[in-house]
């Protein structure tokens, strides 16, 4: 009891502290650091290892003030988000020493500390300092919270299984809730000459698709593996069973996807319902992919015959028009190609080390053509690009050597217990489908929640 109230005391006398500091100091991005100091102080003391879920709950919703500078220094600049991962990384270390008996047990953390070293050395010689730091610590926080989940499912096996679950619940509701109203009201983004893409609290449509798309695959493994669906447990009395509000959860997800237009995660979407049902159920599923292979190849007579003969136009529905439009406005895939190519010459120049770890639009808008000079966005839309172009053909390897050991431990598990991991096997796989065309490393709030599920998914098969 005494001991209790000396740190209450200590707390009480750090809190004035800094309440004096916000009122002294002029700036404001002084007084958010201090927030952010008070912050840690208090999630540090108050939940202990749970603060985890406190970050895994206000990440997606706090993206919707990302371009808020808490701190401009020469070149470096630091949002409300870089703040929250400093947060959550000096939390995390302290995790790690209070908890140094899991240590051993986290998979692939050898290979994920020589990425992580590999990519901090880049800063010795990046194009871009800010960046690079930026970039290195979003790397630094993945690997985070990948072992503190995978060590908190192992120290807390049922409490934390329920509060996990709940958590990625609650922490949805916010960006999930602004999406729906976006459709109702017409204020989705226009872009590609699509209007009212949806996008939540994200900064681009791509970034909810991809949100959307890991719940789906966390909900889904959720239903076929519980008995108990603790993921909906809250809303039992409104339904006569789980599996109904499962049904309706899927059926929500799916139109989530699809109506923010972005087709590489529709392309991931159909890749783990095609996969997952070959596995479970083949010779269903292929007769509903010729089905649809068929559908798909006669759109187009079909189309033309019902333009030319009673002037109805199938493309003029959005979400059609978005799955067979092929042209420059509509069709990103030349753009892309067009950038790699592009970017290749600047690539042979640096090859084994590349220009420094977060540089990639930086080099890109110095060294881009006039005929790109259009293009307001300098990000390669590839992180197999990216990390190479950044990180040099030593990272990308390192980067790829993260994804094979995860692989090959699933793969080992799978074949000497029937299986059990098939999804988390398939939602591997998927981000690396995702990772083709898209700035996954970018979507932070979606890659805090993967690698919190794969560490979780991750100690469920140790």
């Amino acid at each position: 009891m005494v001991k209790l109230i000396t740190q209450l005391k200590y707390s009480a006398l750090f809190f004035i502290a800094l309440l004096l500091f916000t009122i002294v100091n002029p700036y404001t991005g002084g007084d958010i650091l201090a927030f952010l100091v008070l912050a840690f102080f208090l999630l540090y003391k108050l939940f202990g290892d749970y603060a985890l879920l406190v970050f895994l709950i206000i990440r997606p919703t706090i993206d919707y003030w990302r371009d808020y500078v808490v701190l401009s220094e020469d070149e470096f600049r630091f949002n409300v988000n870089a703040g929250i991962s400093i947060i959550l990384l000096a939390w995390s270390i302290l995790f790690f020493i209070k908890n140094h008996e899991y240590w051993k047990q986290i998979p692939a953390r050898r290979i994920w500390l020589v990425f992580l070293a590999w990519v901090a050395i880049t800063y010795t010689y990046t194009f871009d300092k800010s960046s690079t730091v930026t970039e290195v610590l979003k790397a630094a926080n993945l690997f985070a919270l990948f072992g503190v989940t995978f060590v908190m499912r192992f120290k807390y096996p049922t409490k934390f299984n329920r509060y996990f679950r709940k958590t990625l619940l609650i922490g949805a509701l916010p960006p999930l809730a602004l999406a729906i109203y976006q459709y109702f009201t017409h204020s989705g983004l226009m872009i590609d000459g699509v209007a009212n893409r949806l996008y939540g609290t994200f900064a681009h449509p791509n970034i909810l698709a991809t949100f959307a798309l890991l719940l789906f695959i966390f909900s889904f493994d959720t239903f076929f593996k519980n008995k108990e669906r603790w993921l909906f447990q809250p809303f039992n009395a409104w339904f006569k069973n789980q599996q109904d509000l499962y049904f309706l959860a899927f059926l929500f997800l799916a139109a989530i996807i699809t109506l923010t237009y972005t087709r590489i995660a529709w392309i991931a979407f159909i890749f783990f319902l095609v996969a997952y049902g070959i596995i479970k159920a083949t010779k269903l599923t292929l007769s509903i992919l010729a089905i649809l292979v068929v559908l798909y190849a006669s759109f187009f007579p079909i189309n033309h015959w019902l333009t030319s003969s009673f002037n109805i136009n199938l493309q003029e529905n959005a979400v059609i028009a978005r799955l067979t439009t092929r042209n420059r406005e509509a069709d990103s895939i030349a753009w892309r190609r067009d950038v790699a190519n592009k970017v290749s010459p600047l690539f042979r120049d640096r090859p084994l080390l590349g220009y420094g770890y977060g540089s990639f639009a930086t080099v890109w808008d110095i060294n881009k053509g006039i005929q790109n000079i259009w293009d307001n966005t300098s990000e390669a839309h590839n992180d197999y690009l990216k990390v190479a172009f950044e990180a040099g053909i030593i990272g990308l390897l390192l980067y790829l050597a993260i994804f094979a050991a995860l692989l090959y431990r699933e793969i080992q598990y799978g074949k000497n217990h029937k299986w059990p991991n098939t999804i988390f096997i398939l939602s591997i796989l998927v981000y690396l489908i995702l990772s083709l065309s898209d700035n996954m490393l970018h979507h932070t709030p979606v890659i805090w929640s993967l690698w919190a599920i794969w560490g979780y998914w991750s100690a469920e098969h140790a």
